[in-house]
C-alpha cells in the first residue's frame, strides 16, 4: 500500500546519516544492503569530471589523504572536527549525536566548503611563503659554508689587537685571539637559539594561524569563488549519501542519529572531498589557461 511504502521509506531515511558514517569506517567499503545505492548523474554530452569524482570517491581516500597530504592540512582538519564534536575520548564516552536530516545535510555542505577553503588557504599561504623565501643559491651557499668547515676557527699564530668601541669608555683594544673566541661563543649560542626556535615551531600549525590572521572578507573570498560545477558536485555527493538534494523538503523532520566516531569520520571524508574538488578545479583552470595560450600563439603565427 501507499502508506506502507511511505513508512518504509521514512524508516530507511531515518538512519541514513549513521549508515553514511558507517560506510566511511572501512577503506573501500561498498555500500550495499544497509547503504543507499550509489547514484550516477547522467549528463547529456560529457560527464563532468567533478561529478565523476564525487560519485566514485571511496572512503579509503581518508587513509591515502592522511599519508600523502601536508601534515598541517591534516592537523587543521582534525582540529576543526574536534572543535565541532568535542574532545571526549570515544574509548570512555559513548556520545550520540541526534539532529534532523535537513540540518545535517546543510552541515555536510558547510563542511565540504570548509575543505574547499582549506585548499584555497594553502595555495595562498604557499605563495606568500615562496615570495618571502631567500633565493635557492643563497641557501645553497650558506649550507655549503656550514658543512665544509669544522666547528671553531683552529687559530694558528693569530696575533694583534682589535679595536672596539665601548659605549662608556670609548675606543678599547682587545686581543685578537680573545675576540675570536668571543665571536665563536656568541655564534654557538645563536645557533642553539635558532635550533630551539625551530623545534618549538614543529608543533605550530601555520595553516590555522594563516586563516586566523585573515579578515572575514578574505575568508569569504576563498569560498565565494567556487564554480557552478563544484557546487553541483557537492550537492551530488550529498545526494549520493542521503538520496536527495541537501535542501530537499524530504529531509525535513526526519531524525538522524550517529555516534561521535561515525560523525567524525563522515566529517573528515567531507573535508577531504571539498579540498579535493578545489584541487581539481585549479588543475582544470590551469589546463584551460594553457590551452588558450596555445591557441593565441597559433593565431599569431
Amino acid at each position: 500500500t501507499t502508506s506502507g511504502r511511505t513508512t518504509a521509506r521514512r524508516e530507511e531515511r531515518r538512519t541514513w546519516v549513521a549508515v553514511a558514517a558507517e560506510g566511511a569506517n572501512g577503506p573501500g567499503e561498498e555500500v550495499q544492503g544497509k547503504t543507499p545505492p550509489e547514484r550516477r548523474v547522467e549528463v547529456e554530452e560529457e560527464e563532468s569530471f567533478f561529478l565523476k569524482f564525487v560519485q566514485e570517491v571511496k572512503p579509503r581516500i581518508m587513509d591515502q589523504f592522511t599519508e600523502q597530504a601536508s601534515p598541517q592540512v591534516v592537523d587543521a582538519m582534525k582540529q576543526t572536527i574536534s572543535n565541532m564534536l568535542g574532545n571526549l575520548p570515544a574509548k570512555y564516552f559513548d556520545v550520540t549525536i541526534k539532529t534532523v536530516g535537513e540540518n545535517l545535510a546543510q552541515l555536510m555542505l558547510s563542511v565540504m566548503m570548509t575543505g574547499y577553503m582549506f585548499r584555497n588557504a594553502q595555495y595562498r599561504m604557499d605563495v606568500t611563503h615562496t615570495l618571502a623565501l631567500p633565493s635557492p643559491s643563497s641557501e645553497e651557499e650558506e649550507e655549503a659554508t656550514a658543512t665544509e668547515y669544522a666547528a671553531g676557527s683552529q687559530q694558528i699564530k693569530v696575533s694583534g689587537e682589535v679595536l672596539r668601541w665601548h659605549n662608556e669608555k670609548g675606543a678599547e683594544a682587545v686581543d685578537a685571539m680573545e675576540y675570536i673566541k668571543q665571536l665563536e661563543k656568541e655564534l654557538s649560542l645563536l645557533r642553539e637559539q635558532v635550533s630551539m626556535h625551530e623545534e618549538a615551531n614543529l608543533d605550530r600549525n601555520y595553516l590555522l594561524e594563516f586563516l586566523q590572521k585573515l579578515e572575514p572578507s578574505n575568508i569569504k573570498e576563498m569560498t565565494s569563488g567556487a564554480g557552478e560545477e563544484v557546487l553541483e558536485a557537492m550537492n551530488a555527493f550529498i545526494k549520493r549519501l542521503v538520496g536527495t538534494d541537501y535542501d530537499s523538503d524530504e529531509l525535513k523532520g526526519i531524525e538522524s542519529k550517529s555516534t561521535s566516531v561515525e560523525m567524525a569520520r563522515l566529517l573528515y571524508w567531507l573535508l577531504i572531498v571539498g579540498y579535493s574538488l578545489r584541487t581539481i578545479e585549479v588543475k582544470k583552470e590551469l589546463e584551460k589557461a594553457a590551452d588558450e595560450e596555445e591557441e593565441d600563439e597559433e593565431e599569431e603565427e
